[in-house]
């Protein structure tokens, strides 16, 4: 099945992207920098080396100094959605990473089962409080009980990603795949606001993750190269940064999750009065109106003779 992220979830804004991109590609120049620095190229080497040019050396020197950083925001800003994939999970069926992303998703199931089976305890004992936060805190880190056997990821980020997911399919069968960018193109600007800057957030998490694992890869190896094993090793503290990097990752992941279970919640009904349907009243009448648009959407399935009769003559909704 696609996912969310590939069918356009959030967008993909330039100035979105710009956002989301503009500050770790200067943290990886900084850091280069200051890996420099600790090899024994100081600051004042660099200033004099920079009065030592003359006026159209020091432009050019400033414009390729440009270019570079606006190419670093460029690789950032491409290998975005990669790297969010690799971080959700989606990692190659065949060989080690086959074999290890079989064995990470069997233990996220083992974890949510667990958790659920607590749940049910809990209940038991009367303890219903409990239950329920803890019921709460589980459909946010992964997906419902119902879809933990096929809809399960390998990471922790992919399993909170995948349960915004499935919500609206579970609660009102909504399949997000296939309609969300349909109802994005209709959400109010401060919900499309919402779930832009909640988008940013996740991204620049995503890419700041990405430098601080580029750095703490190759640097370490530059520097052994160099003989400097002392400098080499402090380089490597930029993987427990990555870490940290990953955990806020994982906050900006429940946050944007969040924004999207808002905008089904409230706004869902506005691509129905758009397409001049009738929003029904009863529950299960909605999700079978919901599903008819999915496979109309997706598999050019002809809306049934009962769709088509809640068409109605009701005005679009303002915008």
């Amino acid at each position: 099945m696609s996912d969310l992220w590939e069918a356009g979830l959030g967008g993909a804004e330039p100035a979105r992207s710009a956002l989301s991109v503009q500050h770790p590609a200067p943290c990886a120049a900084g850091g280069a920098g200051v890996a420099l620095s600790a090899a024994g190229h100081t600051p004042g080497d660099a200033l004099r080396t920079w009065q030592d040019y003359e006026s159209s050396a020091q432009l050019l020197a400033a414009l390729s100094t440009t270019a570079g950083l606006l190419g670093v925001c460029y690789l950032l800003g491409f290998l975005q959605l990669p790297v969010l994939r690799l971080l959700e999970g989606y990692w190659p069926q065949q060989g080690v990473l086959g074999r290890l992303q079989r064995r990470r998703t069997g233990r996220q199931r083992e974890k949510a089962t667990a958790g659920w089976e607590r749940v049910n305890a809990l209940h038991e004992a009367s303890d219903h409080s409990a239950a329920s936060a803890l019921a709460a805190r589980l459909l946010v880190a992964y997906p419902p009980p119902s879809r933990l056997s096929d809809g399960c990821r390998a990471t922790a980020l992919g399993n909170r990603l995948r349960a915004a997911e499935y919500y609206p399919l579970e609660r009102y069968g909504v399949d997000a795949v296939v309609l969300w960018t349909r109802l994005r193109a209709l959400l109010p600007s401060d919900a499309a606001d919402r779930v832009a800057g909640a988008r940013t957030a996740l991204d620049a998490t995503v890419s700041l993750l990405a430098v601080l694992a580029a750095f703490g890869t190759v640097w370490p190896i530059v520097l052994v190269i160099r003989g400097d094993l002392p400098l080499a090793a402090v380089s490597l503290l930029a993987w427990p940064i990555a870490w940290i990097a990953y955990r806020a990752a994982l906050q900006a992941g429940v946050s944007y999750g969040n924004e999207i279970r808002v905008a089904f919640d409230l706004h869902r009904r506005l691509m129905l009065r758009h397409l001049d349907l009738d929003v029904p009243s009863d529950p299960d009448e909605e999700r079978r109106l919901w599903d008819s648009l999915s496979q109309f959407y997706q598999r050019n399935v002809p809306l049934g003779p009962g769709t088509a009769d809640q068409r109605s003559a009701a005005p679009d909704p303002p915008h």
